[in-house]
């Protein structure tokens, strides 16, 4: 008889327990978490039915290389540098019940989608990335490696999103546009042209404030 999968989540505070919620959804059993701290949140809040598992530090999990692993930590640097030293063997893409997926979407490994959240045909979303509550992908888009779509944003049609960058709460981005590697737009920003590498921009229109260190 076919053993049931588990998941293993790298972090334990609040997006930790959003994702492992969803994994009790979908009836994916949780093996056991890696965080810096034993008593962090999540241990503490768990989600049914039971607790997860402390398994150890995050230098723990990259010294054990575990198998069917998701990051489970908010902050994009936090994430690409424990990235920078494991990058093997990640989890399927996570996808809560209420998410939309078009067929022909592309989800890489380790991808986690909200509750809510809807991506269109053609939209292809590399490893890692998050599409948080309520996000709207339409056709098209790239999202990169690592990025952020936050709660209530939404793409427009073949919007580019780059690597390691951060779309805010209740963004707008208009069709054709790209934003840039390792950026950060503002929350409630309506981005309407092209946003640079290493940039943050925010308002309505998006302007730029300023340039992000390298």
């Amino acid at each position: 008889m076919p053993t049931t999968p588990t998941l293993i989540l790298i972090g334990a505070g609040g997006h930790a327990a959003v994702v492992a919620q969803t994994a009790h959804q979908l009836d994916l059993p949780i093996a056991g978490l890696y965080d810096d701290n034993p008593n962090a949140k999540l241990l503490h809040r768990p989600p049914p039915p039971n607790p997860p598992t402390y398994l150890g530090s995050i230098q723990d999990f990259i010294t054990n290389q575990p198998s069917s692993w998701l990051l489970a930590i908010g902050d994009l640097a936090t994430r690409q540098s424990i990235l920078d030293q494991y990058n093997e063997a990640a989890s399927p893409p996570i996808i809560h019940h209420t998410a939309i997926i078009s067929p022909d979407a592309e989800l890489e490994e380790g991808v986690y989608v909200a509750p809510g959240a809807i991506i269109h045909a053609g939209a292809k979303v590399r490893a890692h990335a998050i599409i948080n509550t309520g996000a709207i992908i339409e056709h098209d888009c790239v999202i990169g490696t690592n990025a952020h779509i936050a709660p209530g944003t939404t793409l427009g049609g073949a919007t580019t999103v780059g690597t390691n960058t951060l779309v805010g709460i209740g963004s707008t981005v208009l069709p054709n546009t790209t934003i840039g590697t390792h950026s950060i737009i503002g929350a409630g920003s309506v981005v309407i042209k092209h946003i640079p590498d290493h940039t943050t921009a925010a308002g309505n229109p998006a302007r730029i404030l300023s340039p992000q260190s390298c």
